[in-house]
């Protein structure tokens, strides 16, 4: 994992020397444990442990790049689709929808479902997306409250509107972490950790937005 220094901050490697000046220091001091009668031991111990901090100061400042970065993602992805699909269901407004046919339909939100898939690794992301793209319109939401439409994927189920949505932002992840997403073998093992981190935010924003989207419509499922 070629993350470079940035994840090594100044402040920890002070941190993580302290150890080897502080038994350094007990061997100048003559201590009377005998560990510490040895320069070289002396050294060496703390040289071992300065390691191990330093190392584990990595790896969290790894994990909370990783984290942040799912979460900021996830914000945008809630604010921009998740939650703004949410506020238009929830409305009473009928909501008009132009479909491939240049057909103009209209649906009570009543009338108006949301499939959102979350994924667990990058492969059932693809697998959703491509499932989404085979079985779903492009169609186009004509809101009064938007000056120009935006699209979506649906279907028609009866006298229903089926929407179709998944977070297309996690495709953005292999330009941040190029070597996690290296290849596909690596994708797989590291998007586990980072989608675990998306969902649990997602998860978060839903409660914290309750009161402003019609949760009951919008159907998050595992993919």
């Amino acid at each position: 994992m070629k993350f470079g220094l940035k994840f090594l901050p100044v402040k920890d490697m002070f941190y993580s020397v302290i150890p080897t000046v502080g038994t350094y220091l007990e061997y100048l001091n003559g201590a009377d444990n005998a560990l510490f009668k040895n320069l070289w031991v002396s050294l060496g111990v703390g040289l071992v442990v300065s390691l191990a901090l330093a190392i584990l100061f990595y790896r969290e400042n790894v994990k909370t790049f990783k984290k942040s970065l799912a979460e900021i993602l996830a914000v945008g992805y809630f604010n921009h689709f998740s939650g703004r699909l949410g506020k238009l269901v929830k409305s009473k407004v009928p909501v008009d929808f132009s479909f491939p046919d240049n057909s103009l339909k209209t649906f009570t939100t009543d009338k108006i479902n949301v499939e959102i898939g979350i994924p667990k690794n990058f492969s059932s992301l693809c697998s959703y997306a491509n499932a989404v793209e085979r079985k779903a319109e492009i169609v186009y939401v004509r809101e009064a409250s938007q000056s120009e439409p935006f699209w979506l994927r649906a279907n028609i189920d009866n006298d229903s509107l089926l929407i179709y949505e998944y977070p297309r932002t996690l495709f953005s992840l292999p330009k941040y972490l190029k070597d996690d997403f290296g290849d596909s073998e690596k994708a797989e093992k590291s998007s586990v950790e980072v989608y675990a981190y998306f969902k649990q935010k997602i998860n978060q924003l839903r409660i914290a937005y309750a009161n402003e989207i019609a949760d009951d419509r919008l159907h998050f499922i595992d993919v």
